[in-house]
């Protein structure tokens, strides 16, 4: 695996279906439930994605279904956006989250959903949200929180700002989370090429320069890194020398069907061999790694 120069994307007049707008935040979950499915039997049956290990799609499908239905239940809901006022009207609705976690995830996710009950999750919930919001430090956290984050981006609602100030370049506008997956797009009419950044916390997007690192905003061309293998020619890790991240990127143009987030999951291999070549992810994929 080594640094192929960089070859522009193809411009195609067909937006991909992730930048539509759902109309809710529970049919926008439910969709990449079903897209996360659709890749998942894809490879039970062999097709060009063969080689794609299922179960993280599995799991994803399902998180996502009891995520929108959590999101559901907010939908309508006057939100104050800070989390000490906004939890009590929805914490019973956490526990289909937390059930599907300590059922089906993998063991560490398990064992930490089966030992989170009561008071201490709640406090563990708004010590998060004043924190980075990275999912990094709470995986778990993070997935019970997704609605909710996404509920109030949705709804326009204002957002506490975390505690401490950001210390990433690409963190979010609205509510301070990092980003955990890049795309790329082609731009229509005298537009030039997007590259955008998903926020793993309420799904805010938002456009970075070709040229920069989501981490630590380098910008010196030497030192980011593109890494790419043709059993996945529509993905890229982007990695910085000097700050040792990387975000995973996703090319929209190749594929009209792709959301950024789910088909991540088809390309772990790329995050594995990153690990080993002393690259830390920037923000963990609903994989974990």
């Amino acid at each position: 695996m080594g640094r192929p120069a960089e070859r522009p994307p193809q411009r195609r007049m067909q937006r991909s279906s992730w930048l539509s707008r759902d109309s809710s935040v529970s049919g926008a979950l439910e969709r990449r439930a079903a897209r996360a499915e659709q890749l998942a039997e894809g490879s039970a049956e062999g097709s060009a994605e063969r080689s794609i290990d299922a179960a993280p799609l599995v799991f994803a499908a399902g998180l996502y279904r009891v995520q929108a239905k959590v999101a559901a239940a907010l939908a309508g809901r006057t939100l104050a956006g800070s989390l000490d006022q906004d939890l009590g009207g929805f914490r019973a609705e956490l526990d289909a989250i937390l059930r599907y976690a300590g059922k089906s995830g993998p063991p560490g996710l398990r064992a930490e959903a089966l030992a989170c009950r009561g008071e201490a999750l709640s406090e563990r919930l708004i010590a998060w949200w004043k924190g980075p919001r990275a999912g990094r430090t709470d995986y778990l956290a993070r997935a019970l929180l997704r609605p909710y984050g996404e509920t109030l981006a949705q709804a326009g609602a204002p957002v506490e700002p975390p505690a401490a100030k950001a210390t990433v370049a690409g963190a979010c506008p609205r509510c301070g989370g990092p980003p955990w997956i890049a795309w790329r797009r082609s731009g229509s009419g005298d537009e030039a090429a997007q590259r955008l950044l998903g926020c793993g916390v309420c799904g805010t997007e938002r456009p970075l320069g070709r040229i920069a690192c989501a981490a630590c905003g380098q910008t010196e061309p030497t030192k980011l890194a593109v890494f790419q293998t043709e059993r996945h020619p529509a993905v890229r890790i982007e990695a910085c020398d000097a700050c040792l991240h990387y975000v995973k990127s996703i090319d929209l143009t190749t594929d009209g069907r792709a959301i950024p987030e789910v088909d991540d999951l088809c390309s772990l291999s790329l995050d594995l061999w990153a690990a080993e070549q002393g690259y830390e992810r920037l923000e963990p994929s609903l994989a974990g790694v």
